[in-house]
């Protein structure tokens, strides 16, 4: 029976099954209890509002059929649950569709059940049925290893900065901010999809999404629902009124800490002075920020810290320097998996076309034979073109392997995240012939990415 054929009975009592609406008050208090640091805490706030409106149908990228629950048949209670939006990533300009398991959430009593992996066996189905080139989900340390999730690029990290490193503000400010309204969205989605063009992958935002941003925020129950969205925008202006950038925050602070996750400017505008002026303001619109973070969480009402969340090699940190933005925070990573790395690999086929193109290999011919230990992958290559990628494994006699990488490693090198020359002073069982190294690094150069997650 196919995992996607719900409901499905796990024992005990237990049944999966895919949500409805009449669902979302039991999801949101399960979302709300698990997620809490003590099991004496109340329920999450943020949590019960988010996942309310993530099941509202408002949402452009997930709707309350995306949600899958664990429900006990014999208290009526639902156990675990997490739902799949629906995302369309870039790899060098070719667009590939996404399926984003989150909001996983299982309540303690039913832990170490396997529930998840059946909820992910789900989640995977609907997400084949919706024909996604690849999952992706950012989640906690380890536990997505376990169904073929791997660690390929950065997920946040960056700088801080603390309202007293800043310079004193000058009179007149060269900048200053206004709040951003939809006709300015034209402006905003030109400087974002220009920033992302120094990313290797990088998230097609749609019109849907840009729009859906401008979410009423004018009561706190509004402004929990746009808590893990974090997408408060501004403009960037200069004296006379023109428009030279864009900010994105979040709407409230998170420990006392307000984020930035997008600052940037159009050509010519010095970054420098357009950055301190916008951060100036936002240490002014501090009071403001904290009156909004006292009506949700009134432990973490102090504005302390700006993180600017923005790519690691954003070059505002280079320019801030030491002295403005004294402490950095490590990225975490995103996880993918890619269920068929035969398809995606001819469907970026014309990039790895273009870097073979470029480079000393130019027009090779030949084969290239991956090991992945339980199976494997053959290139095949026609005077430059990638004429074929199929399943291979390593026989016991015959032809070998020029390349081999542990389960799932090999998406490491195919999303820039280590090179070739890392994996290998790594990892003992990462292995390639001189030949196959010269052409794995030009197929498969170490680049940058930076992916922002749509919630």
């Amino acid at each position: 029976m196919s995992a996607a054929a719900l409901p499905r009975d796990l024992g005990d009592g237990l049944q999966l099954r895919w949500a409805t609406k009449a669902d979302t008050d039991r999801i949101a208090l399960l979302n709300a209890q698990a997620f809490r640091e003590n099991e004496a805490d109340p329920p999450l706030a943020v949590d019960l509002v988010m996942l309310t409106e993530l099941m509202s149908g408002r949402h452009p990228l997930v709707r309350a059929e995306d949600f899958v629950l664990v429900e006990d048949r014999t208290t009526g209670k639902v156990v675990s649950s997490a739902c799949l939006f629906r995302q369309d990533w870039e790899y060098d300009g070719i667009p590939f569709a996404v399926g984003r398991p989150e909001h996983v959430a299982t309540d303690a009593a039913y832990r170490n059940r396997g529930l998840v992996r059946a909820i992910f066996d789900a989640l995977h189905a609907r997400s084949a049925a919706y024909q996604h080139h690849v999952q992706a989900i950012t989640g906690i340390p380890y536990f997505y290893r376990q169904f073929g999730y791997e660690y390929v690029f950065d997920l946040d990290g960056g700088q801080i900065v603390y309202p007293t490193t800043l310079p004193a503000p000058v009179q007149p400010a060269p900048y200053s901010l206004r709040d951003a309204t939809p006709a300015d969205l034209p402006f905003i989605q030109a400087l974002y999809d220009q920033q992302r063009q120094r990313s290797l992958v990088s998230a097609q935002v749609p019109d849907a999404y840009w729009r859906y941003a401008f979410a009423d925020f004018s009561t706190p129950q509004s402004l929990l629902g746009g808590y893990n969205r974090q997408w408060c925008l501004r403009i960037i202006v200069d004296p006379a009124g023109e428009a030279v950038g864009y900010l994105r925050t979040g709407v409230f602070l998170w420990e006392d800490r307000l984020y930035i996750w997008d600052l940037a400017t159009t050509p010519g505008v010095p970054l420098r002075d357009a950055a301190i002026a916008a951060l100036q303001q936002l240490v002014a619109l501090g009071p403001t920020i904290e009156q909004v973070t006292r009506s949700i969480d009134p432990a973490h009402a102090h504005l302390k810290e700006l993180f600017l969340c923005m790519e690691s090699r954003h070059p505002l940190y280079t320019i801030l320097g030491e002295r403005i933005a004294p402490r950095a925070i490590a990225p975490y990573a995103w996880y993918v998996r890619v269920p068929d790395l035969p398809q995606f690999l001819q469907l970026i086929g014309p990039a790895l076309e273009r870097r073979l193109a470029a480079s000393p290999l130019a027009n090779h011919s030949g084969d290239l034979r991956l090991d992945f230990y339980r199976d494997g992958l053959k290139l095949s290559f026609a005077q430059g073109k990638l004429t074929a990628v199929a399943p291979w494994r390593r026989p016991a006699w015959g032809e070998r392997q020029h390349a081999g990488f542990p389960p799932h490693l090999f998406l490491q090198l195919l999303f820039g995240y280590r090179s070739l020359a890392a994996l290998r002073a790594t990892f003992p069982d990462v292995r390639a012939t001189t030949e196959a190294a010269v052409l794995l690094d030009i197929l498969f150069p170490q680049q940058y990415s930076r992916v922002i997650a749509l919630d």
